[in-house]
Parts: C-alpha cells; structure tokens; sequence
C-alpha cells in the first residue's frame, strides 16, 4: 500500500489517479512538496522550484536516492500515476543523478 502525503499535512492511503492529479495540481511554494511512498526508503518526491520541479526517488538505501529536474506539472503527475500503479515505464523517461545526502 502506498501513502500520499503533502507539505500541508494532508495524508491519503492508497490514492487513485484522481487524486494523485489533485494533490499534485495544489503545489505551491508554500505547499512545496508531495511524496508518495511504499516505505521509509522506497518512495518518490516533488518539490516546487521557482521555474521547475524536483523530482526524486529512493529504492531502499542512501545509494539508490536519485533525482531529476522536470519542467511541468503533467509530467510530474504521469511519473506519480505510473509509480503507483508500479509501472516502471516512467523512469526512463527522466534523466537522472544521484542525489547527495
């Protein structure tokens, strides 16, 4: 089961397409982020940029912490919708580089 979860504190379990589009749709700079996540260390992420989106992923540990820089919402959203429906598809879509923690 995957986990929604927003900036503003909003939470939902086992979202369906339409409401991964709304939550995705509400980003701000003051609602900057949304997650959706299997687990602690398996998940993806959005955060709101000034001219784009931060999109990263995690697969297990520190190693498998990725990210990519995307320039619009739908395609944030089509990566969302695929990730929780584990269609890996979307992933080639996005050029990738490890993230630094």
């Amino acid at each position: 089961m995957m986990t929604l979860i927003a900036a503003d504190g909003a939470r939902t379990e086992d979202p369906d397409p339409a409401t991964i589009a709304t939550a995705l749709r509400a980003l701000t700079i003051e609602n900057w982020f949304v997650i959706l996540e299997e687990n602690d260390d398996t998940f993806m992420q959005v955060a709101v940029k000034p001219d784009w989106f931060a999109l990263e992923r995690r697969a297990g540990g520190d190693e498998t912490h990725v990210g990519a820089e995307v320039a619009t919402i739908d395609e944030i959203i089509e990566a969302f919708q695929a990730y929780a429906r584990q269609d890996p598809d979307w992933i080639s879509r996005f050029t990738w580089a490890r993230v630094r923690l």
